[in-house]
């Protein structure tokens, strides 16, 4: 998100007064649909529970080919039905991120419901997430997202386990945020998002050697502003060898081959590719101050249509988690990736990323953030140009009570091109409750 630079000084107050005279007003709105939410989830759940158990044969098909692992379920966390919820108040200075820019306000509610149970040495979770948000002045733009997922870690033997996840997920895709411009966009781009991931493990991560076989099937499908060109059928397969030099340092190897189908046939020469990458680095978890990974190697574009120029040449993925003391956390990240085209007659282009993220507690139960991110999108078409994108994000969070925190965010986006229709400036302030249980 990106937003018009707000001027710190009697404008800066001022805006301050609007926002929370704008919260005050909406609070009853909230409540009313915090309640509407929880009941509809509440009505689906014992559906879907009632349906499950009157036909056996769907809870096995669930259980064994429909089950899927999240990255954050493991065998400590508490099982039954564990409920969240978030609940944020903004005021965007570019909601549509244009050059000239459309300020509003907005609320967002974002639920979240989750069934973990045990089976044995095997774990299964089914997630729902939903995403509402209603605009104050441009109700064209308001939405409801829904997402579901089904997860399962498998333990097969000492050395053999299995994860699987299947997923459905409504996304509203942020304006200026591709390689499009968003000067002729009058609402977000919405799309719906099926995923399919299967990984087979032989070996632990505490085994001198580890194989790690994944399978990867997503479906993008754009629904509206005449976005079905990008429609997109895609299927990865990945290995990875681990291999431990010291007890907590592990090298690997890595190797991937994906195929993109856009589905979507036309007078329009189409993006259809096949995606390669042979990768090496290093995993560490050396002591408690530093973890992370870093791989380095070769990626290669392919395009079927001609008319599109292939991508060879390097690439690289960093993923560091830094902490200097028990109160302070600094994550780094940085890489070299291709990205599709969102533009027609456009092909795929290489962008480089560099992130860093800190968080600060100066009391138990207060900590500040801040986080920035820089990109620099090299798109080569008739006209070459690059993009340059800058995000800044500051904010503190405070603890009311043990579930239960309040958060005030400030953030700044810019995207410089080298074309005018492409550039925007944002700002924006949200004030946040969110729910803690686990």
């Amino acid at each position: 998100m990106t937003f018009e630079r707000i001027v710190i000084s009697t404008k800066s107050h001022q805006l301050v007064r609007y926002f929370l005279s704008y919260v005050n007003k909406e609070v009853v709105i909230v409540v009313v649909k915090i309640q509407k939410i929880l009941a509809l989830v509440d009505q689906s759940i014992n559906k879907l529970v009632n349906t499950v158990a009157k036909n056996r044969t769907t809870l096995a098909f669930v259980i064994t080919t429909c089950t899927l692992i999240s990255p954050n379920v493991n065998a400590e966390e508490r099982q039954g039905l564990l409920l969240n919820a978030a609940v944020e108040a903004q005021y965007d200075d570019n909601v549509l991120r244009k050059v000239e820019p459309i300020s509003d306000s907005l609320i967002q509610i974002s639920p979240e419901l989750q069934y973990l149970t045990h089976m044995g040495k095997h774990i299964f979770a089914v997630d729902y997430q939903g995403e509402y948000s209603a605009f104050k002045d441009n109700t064209k733009l308001n939405y409801d997202n829904h997402g579901i997922a089904l997860f399962a870690r498998l333990d097969h033997s000492l050395k053999i386990n299995s994860e699987f996840k299947l997923s459905y997920k409504d996304e509203v895709e942020e304006p200026g945020t591709n390689n499009s411009t968003s000067l002729f966009i009058t609402e977000f781009n919405q799309t719906q998002k099926k995923l399919a991931i299967a990984k087979l493990y032989y070996g632990t991560q505490q085994s001198i050697g580890q194989l790690v076989l994944g399978l990867d099937h997503r479906e993008y499908r754009y629904t509206n502003n005449l976005q079905g060109y990008r429609d997109v059928d895609r299927n990865k397969l990945t290995g990875t060898f681990f291999y431990r030099i010291a007890p907590k340092t592990r090298l690997l190897f890595q190797a991937s081959i994906g195929d993109y189908n856009y589905v979507t046939k036309s007078q329009f020469p189409v993006q259809s590719s096949k995606e390669t990458f042979y990768l090496a680095g290093v995993e560490w978890d050396i002591t408690a101050k530093t973890s992370g990974s870093f791989k380095l190697g070769y990626q290669g574009k392919n395009f079927e249509q001609k008319v599109y120029s292939d991508i060879t040449g390097l690439s690289y993925i960093l993923d560091m988690t830094w902490k200097p003391n028990t109160y302070s956390t600094i994550k780094i990240a940085a890489s070299r990736m291709t990205q599709e085209s969102s533009q027609l007659f456009t092909s795929a282009f290489v962008t480089n990323t560099y992130s860093v993220d800190a968080e600060h507690e100066i009391t138990p139960r207060t900590k500040l953030k801040a986080a920035y991110s820089y990109d620099n999108d090299d798109i080569v078409t008739v006209r070459n140009r690059t993009d340059k994108r800058h995000n800044v994000v500051l904010g503190v969070e405070h603890s009311l009570l043990t579930w239960l925190s309040i958060g005030l965010d400030y953030q700044f986006i810019e995207r410089s091109s080298d074309f005018e229709i492409y550039e925007y400036q944002a700002n924006i302030i949200g004030l946040s409750l969110t729910t803690t249980f686990n």
